[in-house]
C-alpha cells in the first residue's frame, strides 16, 4: 500500500511541475499539426489515469480503482488548469481540460479492459 501512494505522490509532483512550470510563449506548427499541446495534455493525463487506478489498488474492486482514477485525475485536470492562469505565459483553458479528460478516460477505459480479459 505504501508503495502504490508513494507512485501517486510522485507522478502527482512530476505532473505539477510539468503542467505549471512556465514556458516561452512561441508555438510551433509542426508538419501542419498545430495542437502539440492538446496531446500533451492527453498524454499526461492518460499517465496519470494509470497510476491513479494503479495506486487504488488498496480499494480492491475495479469499480472502485476506476472511480478513484477518475476523480482523483479529473480533480487534479482542474486544479492544474485554473491554476495556469497564475503562471507566466500560461494560461488554462476549457479545450486544454476536454484533452485531459480525453486522455485519462481513455487510459481508464483500455486499464478496464486489459483487468477484465
Amino acid at each position: 500500500m505504501i508503495r502504490e501512494l508513494l507512485v501517486l505522490l510522485v507522478w502527482t509532483v512530476v505532473l505539477f511541475v510539468l503542467m505549471l512550470a512556465p514556458v516561452p510563449s512561441i508555438t510551433r506548427e509542426v508538419a501542419g499539426f498545430g495542437h502539440w499541446d492538446k496531446l500533451a495534455h492527453f498524454g499526461l493525463f492518460a499517465v496519470t489515469g494509470l497510476v491513479s487506478a494503479y495506486s487504488a489498488k488498496p480499494l480492491g474492486h475495479l469499480r472502485n480503482r476506476i472511480l478513484f482514477g477518475l476523480l482523483f485525475s479529473g480533480a487534479l485536470a482542474l486544479v492544474t488548469e485554473g491554476a495556469q492562469h497564475f503562471v507566466a505565459n500560461r494560461g488554462g483553458s476549457f479545450l486544454d481540460f476536454m484533452a485531459d479528460l480525453a486522455g485519462l478516460s481513455l487510459a481508464l477505459l483500455l486499464y478496464a479492459l486489459w483487468k477484465l480479459r
